[in-house]
């Protein structure tokens, strides 16, 4: 079996105190006798071709509904968390790009 690429995905997630980011890599073989190609399924998510992975998702909603945080607080939080973990930046338009789901459309 020959390698002919990989799929990669990838998740967010948090862990108490920052947030951490979950690649699968999926390598694409080949047979050489029969052409056929073979690749393991996908990982199963929480929401369909979302990104947020369970941790980040059982946060979020223990925040809300145990905590009383609403979501527009809990985005000014997370985006302080992130802002802290990213390198340096000239602008907040610099971090806007850096953000993980602004990556694939700076692209």
């Amino acid at each position: 079996m020959r390698q002919l690429g990989e799929d990669v995905s990838e998740m967010l997630d948090m862990v108490p105190g920052y947030f951490k980011v979950i690649r699968h890599v999926r390598p694409k073989l080949s047979c050489g006798h029969c052409s056929r190609v073979v690749q393991q399924p996908a990982p199963p998510r929480p929401i369909a071709r979302g990104m947020a992975a369970p941790g980040l998702l059982a946060q979020i909603i223990v925040a809300k509904y145990a905590d009383q945080c609403p979501l527009y607080r809990q985005q000014g939080i997370y985006l302080r968390q992130l802002f802290q973990s990213l390198p340096s930046a000239k602008s907040v338009d610099d971090y806007e790009a850096l953000l993980p789901w602004n990556i694939t459309r700076s692209r």
